[in-house]
């Protein structure tokens, strides 16, 4: 049963006659100014006379700001990264960088908070948006919106495109943080990724059904399909160490869940909402198809088709096995590149069939890619210059530095055309397409203030075997208006998220791992939800259907 494709996913044409800033006919940007004209931008506010408005430097007069930065593995320190420093040449603007590592970032984050020493800058931020809403009233991150006059491009795109403006605009009326605006199917829409290879070395057919991946996994387990004579194959592998629900959103929609929208799941916050036709949130975990997918993968675990050291591993572990000739299926990204030099052993499988005759697709995204990632703290005492140097990046030409780098050392323009160097795609290290680009450009990790389009976009994305993984799904998708709907909240809201979030999601996070790997047994899932009786889920659940419908 095939569905409309989704409607979220615009195609990249859309973006053309969006000049420049991804913005309409009112927006247009100039090489090397990342400024654009527009009736906010040519009005006379109060601001740091040392700025100006359009064209570049940023500044007369140079000034210098703190920053801090969740640092990408592929993408190195800001302080010497050479996209930054093409940054401060234009600008006139020179940050020094505190370039914390992604695993450790949330906690600095948060004690950078709960200090309240803070940066003038913070990118890559995955603030969430409660925590936006928190750090907002309690006067640590400024509103941008105050500033709009020196963010021409980042406005165009919210006057064309409303409902991102809705997505970023918190219920005081106010826009407190940056987002990852996103026209690229290809960096839309995640995968699951199974082995062709094993596949043809057991002379096996593509499974189509949740049933039949079954079959293929127990095949994978038993008959020796990497050909060593050794029983050391792992038929299904998942990096849950970061996010334990990973382990099964991908198979949502075979089981009939999330398929007219989920909330709030931008970053991975996984909320566990989910609306129906009629617009209604619903609590995931009480649904009677929910507990049928858990027995699913509980099947699988106990009968050693899941490796048991998912819960404990990330990507890199994961690729590790892969690389080894280990994993048979695993979900995860867009693409294949984070699994190295075995990546062209993987390709989509069909959509799945579920149990109850579901086939859709909900392992996607929205325009709204992330939000949340980069906000300007109460310390900044350059907010006006600050503003125009994030909203470059919204330009055609902030864009581009940020997903291609510096033009003749990571690409050439050739014909008119943007194109990636040689070293850059068949790198003579070895290295990945992210890992040399991200020598060059600031893009891999994302969570970045950007417009991508298919033009600007020099991504994994871009590549064949990604757009041939799109293309097995995309009638398949979802036909929900927006698959992953993303609602802010009040003060008061925010605050009894927290205490929510912490209460409900965590006893449903436990839970659910136990359930899987067995360390619960499934005759006491009726127990399991009474005691959801026990705890505030139906506030939980107005609280976001308010959210919803405001």
């Amino acid at each position: 049963m095939k569905k409309r494709a989704i409607s979220l996913i615009l195609a990249a044409s859309l973006c053309t006659g969006m000049l420049s800033g991804c913005g309409g006919p009112a927006a247009k940007s100039t090489e090397n100014t990342g400024s654009a004209a527009s009736s906010a931008a040519s009005q006379e506010t109060a601001g740091d006379s040392n700025v100006n408005k359009t064209g570049m430097p940023i500044v007369n007069e140079p000034i210098v700001l703190k920053g801090m930065v969740a640092q990408n593995i592929n993408v190195g320190d800001w302080n010497e990264h050479p996209a930054i420093k093409r940054m401060e040449e234009l600008t006139n603007i020179k940050i020094e960088w505190e370039c914390v590592p992604d695993a450790g970032f949330k906690e600095k984050l948060n004690l950078a908070f709960a200090s309240n020493q803070l940066p003038d800058i913070i990118m890559r931020a995955q603030i969430s948006p409660s925590d936006e809403m928190k750090y907002a009233t309690n006067g640590q991150i400024i509103a941008l919106d105050e500033y709009k006059d020196y963010a021409p491009n980042f406005y165009a795109v919210l006057e064309e495109y409303p409902a991102i403006a809705k997505g970023t605009t918190l219920p005081d009326g106010h826009i407190y943080s940056l987002p990852q605006i996103n026209f690229t199917e290809g960096n839309l829409i995640m995968h699951q990724w199974i082995n062709k290879t094993w596949l043809d070395n057991l002379n096996l057919p593509m499974p189509t059904t949740t049933d039949e991946l079954y079959d293929t996994l127990v095949a994978f387990r038993d008959q020796d399909p990497n050909g060593n004579g050794i029983k050391d194959e792992i038929p299904y592998a998942v990096p849950a160490k970061q996010y334990a629900t990973r382990m099964f959103e991908h198979l949502l929609g075979s089981f009939g869940l999330g398929v007219n929208g989920t909330l709030n799941v931008v970053d991975y916050d996984f909320t566990w909402l989910e609306v129906d036709k009629d617009k209604k949130v619903n609590f995931i975990p009480t649904e009677e198809k929910f507990k049928a997918l858990v027995e699913y993968l509980n099947k699988l675990w106990s009968e050693g088709l899941i490796d048991p050291e998912s819960y404990a591993m990330d990507d890199s572990q994961v690729s590790a096995k892969a690389n080894a000739d280990q994993i048979g299926f695993v979900n995860r990204m867009g693409n294949t590149q984070w699994l190295g030099g075995v990546k062209d052993n993987y390709v989509q499988p069909p959509v799945l069939e579920g149990p109850f005759g579901d086939r859709y697709y909900t392992y996607h995204i929205g325009n709204l890619q992330s939000t949340g990632t980069a906000v300007i703290t109460s310390s900044n005492k350059y907010p006006e210059a600050t503003m125009r140097w994030l909203d470059y990046f919204y330009s055609k030409e902030g864009t581009t530095l940020m997903r291609f780098g510096i033009e003749g050392e990571s690409y050439d323009v050739i014909d008119g055309k943007k194109v990636l160097r040689e070293d850059i795609t068949n790198n003579p290290d070895g290295l990945s397409l992210d890992q040399a680009l991200g020598k060059w450009a600031l893009f891999p990790g994302g969570k970045l203030p950007q417009c991508i389009t298919d033009d600007v976009d020099a991504s994994a994305a871009q590549l064949p075997a990604t757009k041939e993984a799109n293309d097995v799904v995309r009638d398949y998708i979802s036909p929900g208006p927006e698959n992953f709907l993303r609602v802010n909240y009040t003060a008061e809201e925010s605050k009894k998220m927290d205490v929510y979030k912490k209460d409900i999601l965590d006893y449903a996070n436990e839970n659910t791992v136990k359930f899987i790997t067995g360390e619960r047994p499934m005759s006491e899932w009726d127990a399991f939800i009474a005691e959801f009786d026990k705890m505030p889920v139906d506030e939980y659940v107005a609280i976001n259907q308010t959210a919803l419908d405001r």
